[in-house]
């Protein structure tokens, strides 16, 4: 009887009770030609159902199941039958299950199904005695773990697969990688859980050591930069993670130590152990998180450390609330001006001060260049005002003046000064300040001698600066002062000089916004047509004018 008749002659009644299974069918295997096993399970239990076929694959011998129902055909019974014989689509590996289903065979597979047992398998060793690369495979997808495994068979079965698949040759091509890493990954899987089941042991750890080992191999050997060795890499990463994150804080601890140690004996970089800690932290107390951290800062090259790996340290420190552990033992690179800001700037907050002046110092004799050191300036400023040691302070307001100059800093200084011969002195010195054009500080010169002019009022020697946006900018606090001063010049200067400038063109949107705004509030619709018969005989002149002028309408 074939297996959709026996389905038709269940009672109705089994039938419905199997239908209420058939999600609950799992791993149905066909452990030989015909014979098929799964597990169905019903409610708190699982039931083992043996269902055979006869030699066609098409009829039913005999099924067994063992429930406690005496029903001949049971409901765990059906459920398997109606998977084995469920759908065209639906999936199928073996042979039988797509002839069942009705599937095309492909022409490998009806030739293997007649096919004697002995003759494929005299076949296949004299296949793989010939291919080392599909012996390897075929052995480590069929053998099960032995449950012994040490990191020297780790090392043997990578030097193993890498010779399978390149024979002689010194160096891995690119291309030879997929099938490597098939290899490779097939020994891997079936290792792992007893490799895992180490962790937290000196055992555990020279494992995984040697399958970090075995990827750092394949790197020395490949003649080409390949991703798909830090794809594998960051595959095993994930899968130790994954697993740690499971353990308790002691084991996850111990292993970290251990690895720690144990790179750091090979000369080689701790950025897996950074890495490892960072995904387990959730499981670490943070006495343990912080001694992890510790050891790592005491043994890794500080100087290999790029500003953003440092960066990204501090910033986890911080986050984690381990900064006060742990800021004795962090990197302090002169020349990381970011980094060390905020490493400071934490420092304050613990109360650190004398620390704090003493590293800002030692930075600003290590910087080529005395504008990166404006923001240990600072820091120094602040932190001796809070002293109450004034002139200290003024010492370094005085150094970020003259490299960051603004009104409001001037007058700052000058008003905490305490002579007048010390102020004329200051305010002499800051009058003599030229203004530059192509210099860093144009802008910052330009709003401090603006702001000086205007004390005095001074109004024509602004006016005589007002020659492009930059200055337009600046001028703006005052330009209802400039238009008092001389209305004819300042409209000229507008409309003439601003306009020619090459800074112009890059800002012409917010310029014209600007010109249309001021001109409109402060001139008439005539005086500006003056000024456009005058002086404007360019056509890009007469347009921007004639834009203006339709504002008036």
């Amino acid at each position: 009887m074939t297996i959709k008749e026996t389905l038709k002659k269940a009672p109705a009644n089994i039938t419905k009770a199997a239908s209420s299974l058939q999600n609950n069918v799992r791993e149905c295997e066909e452990i030989s030609r015909g014979q098929f096993s799964a597990f169905v399970d019903d409610g708190k239990e699982s039931y083992d159902v043996g269902i055979q076929l006869d030699e066609s694959g098409l009829k039913l011998d005999h099924y067994n199941c063992d429930c406690s129902d005496k029903n001949t055909l049971c409901a765990h019974v059906v459920a398997v039958l109606t998977f084995m014989n469920r759908g065209e689509k639906s999936a199928a590996t073996s042979t039988t299950l797509k002839k069942l289903r009705k599937k095309k065979l492909s022409p490998t597979e009806e030739l293997l199904d007649t096919i004697d047992n002995i003759q494929l398998r005299t076949w296949i060793l004299e296949e793989l005695n010939l291919n080392k690369e599909l012996n390897l495979k075929f052995f480590n997808h069929f053998s099960s773990p032995t449950g012994k495994i040490s990191a020297e068979e780790i090392n043997n079965q990578g030097a193993a697969c890498i010779q399978a698949v390149i024979g002689k040759k010194k160096y891995i091509e690119p291309v030879q990688l997929k099938a490597l890493f098939e290899v490779w990954q097939k020994y891997l899987d079936t290792q792992m859980p007893t490799i895992l089941n180490e962790i937290g042991t000196e055992q555990g750890m020279l494992m995984v050591d040697a399958i970090f080992g075995f990827y750092g191999l394949i790197e020395s050997k490949v003649k080409k930069s390949s991703s798909r060795i830090g794809t594998q890499f960051n595959k095993f990463v994930e899968k130790l993670s994954a697993y740690l994150q499971t353990c308790e804080a002691e084991k996850v601890f111990s292993f970290l130590q251990q690895f720690t140690l144990r790179l750091k004996q090979n000369g080689k970089g701790l950025n897996i152990v950074l890495s490892l800690i960072y995904k387990t932290a959730p499981v670490l107390t943070k006495d343990a998180h912080a001694s992890l951290l510790k050891l790592y800062l005491n043994n890794v090259s500080k100087n290999d450390l790029t500003e953003p790996e440092i960066m990204q340290l501090l910033l986890y420190v911080i986050q984690h609330d381990l900064f006060t552990e742990l800021h004795s033992d962090l990197p302090y690179t002169l020349f990381y001006n970011e980094c060390n800001i905020l490493f400071l700037n934490q420092l304050q907050l613990l109360g650190e001060t004398d620390k704090v002046i003493s590293m800002c110092e030692k930075s600003i004799k290590g910087n080529y260049h005395e504008v990166y050191s404006i923001p240990y300036y600072q820091i120094l400023v602040n932190l001796y005002q809070q002293r109450s040691m004034p002139n200290e302070a003024m010492i370094y307001r005085k150094k970020i003046f003259a490299y960051s100059p603004s009104y409001l800093l001037y007058q700052e200084i000058y008003n905490d000064l305490t002579t007048n011969s010390q102020k004329e002195s200051f305010r002499k010195e800051v009058l003599g300040r030229g203004i530059r054009r192509d210099s860093a500080d144009y802008a910052l010169v330009l709003d401090l001698k603006f702001g000086l002019w205007a004390e005095t009022e001074d109004w024509g020697k602004i006016l005589d600066k007002l020659v492009d946006y930059i200055s337009l900018l600046k001028a703006e606090p005052y330009l209802k002062y400039l238009f008092l001063f001389d209305e004819a010049l300042l409209l000229k200067k507008l409309l003439i000089e601003i306009h020619s400038s090459y800074s112009y063109r890059d800002n012409f949107d917010d310029i014209l916004e600007f010109l249309k705004r001021f001109i409109t509030k402060y001139y008439t619709k005539d005086q500006v047509s003056q000024m456009d018969k005058r002086n404007f005989t360019s056509y890009s002149s007469r347009n921007i004018i004639n834009m203006i002028l339709n504002e008036f309408d």
